[in-house]
């Protein structure tokens, strides 16, 4: 018994070691509650900081689009401008795509693109700097299209091989070239994450660079494919007031939309056609005879956007119109007309609601 006994304690501590093991190696790693202060982990940023981050850089709704700051449209396919050509992709298997260069973009708003000193691509609070060599180098390679074919948001495409730029962006939310004044640049960082800021240092405060602090939101007017103006109700006159004979007082005070034209862009008072936006679809295509008797008003809380009486079969009807093309001399493209009932940006009610801009 005395030689037994050694040898079973033995053997017994020797099967728990090894069931002490295997439950060792079968249970899982243990996870921390806390990090330890031996190797704490990069703080995520906080809510302050996230807040900060959203007033130093600006937030866009429409794809605007800027030239030294001044506001020279929204990239929508129904408000390029008619010189604006399409290039058609093959992408194979009998697929097809429509893409816009940049660089025909620009050339089409009337831009020398051999002055371009750069071009700012915003995608949300990110900025993407394609400086003046980069665009020249590669600038006709990058392109853009829209998420729907001929409607929704413009969406960027990058060229294949290897570009100068400091990120690279999906969705397009605002478009700033720079021709006669300096463009902005980031604050040197070794991870490109720098600020945005003036070309003396001062900060961007919440707004496109150059830009004035009021823009209006109203519906825009464009001629030739030149933006000219947006509808401020504050600023229309009384001499192209429309009173219609035997109209209640309840009715709202209706301009002439030719009229109206005509302090915006000469000749635009004679157009050989007009055509009426509303959102992503053209609702309608008005010959220079009901162009002359067409009349718009601004509702007070429309957010700075006309009605327009639109023919609908024997009588009219209010749409809202968020673009007005007017062309004088260039002959105005073929369009596809969309039926009001199919164009929901059209309804007066669409974006309603109270605004900054109500008396624009």
């Amino acid at each position: 018994m005395r030689n037994v006994l050694p040898s079973a304690i033995v053997a017994i501590a020797f099967a728990v070691m090894l069931g002490g093991c295997a439950q060792k190696r079968a249970q899982p790693a243990a996870r921390t509650a806390a990090p330890t202060q031996a190797t704490p982990p990069a703080a995520p940023p906080s809510s302050s900081e996230d807040d900060a981050d959203k007033v130093k850089r600006p937030r866009f709704g429409e794809a605007t689009v800027y030239v030294d700051g001044r506001t020279t449209g929204v990239m929508r396919a129904p408000e390029l401008p008619a010189s604006l050509k399409a290039r058609v992709i093959d992408l194979g298997e009998g697929y097809k795509a429509t893409r816009y260069g940049f660089v025909d973009y620009a050339t089409s708003l009337g831009i020398d693109v051999k002055r371009v000193k750069g071009m700012h691509l915003y995608g949300g609070s990110r900025v993407v700097i394609v400086d003046e060599a980069e665009f020249k180098r590669v600038g006709a390679k990058i392109s853009f299209s829209f998420v729907q074919g001929d409607r929704g948001k413009p969406r960027v495409h990058w060229p294949a091989e290897k570009i100068n730029v400091n990120s690279t962006i999906d969705m397009l939310t605002a478009v700033a070239f720079y021709v006669d004044k300096v463009p902005p640049h980031l604050t040197p960082d070794p991870n490109n994450r720098g600020e945005l800021v003036m070309p003396d240092g001062s900060k961007i405060e919440g707004k496109v660079p150059y830009a004035p602090a009021e823009q209006g939101h109203g519906t825009r007017v464009y001629v030739d494919g030149a933006l000219v103006g947006v509808v401020k109700r504050k600023k229309l006159t009384d001499d192209i007031v429309v009173k219609t004979e035997g109209a209640p007082d309840s009715e709202p005070t209706k301009f002439s939309l030719t009229g109206f034209a005509g302090k915006l862009g000469k000749g635009a008072e004679q157009p050989k056609a007009i055509h009426l936006v509303a959102g992503d679809d053209v609702i309608a295509n008005l010959a220079p005879e009901t162009a002359k008797s067409t009349t718009f008003y601004v509702p007070a809380r429309n957010q700075g956007q006309i009605l327009v009486d639109v023919a609908v079969g024997d009588g009219k009807r209010a749409a809202k119109v968020s673009a007005v093309q007017i062309f004088v001399k260039t002959a105005p493209p073929a369009r596809a007309i969309t039926s009001l009932d199919e164009a929901p940006a059209a309804q007066p009610n669409s974006g309603q609601g109270r605004s900054n801009d109500d008396n624009e």
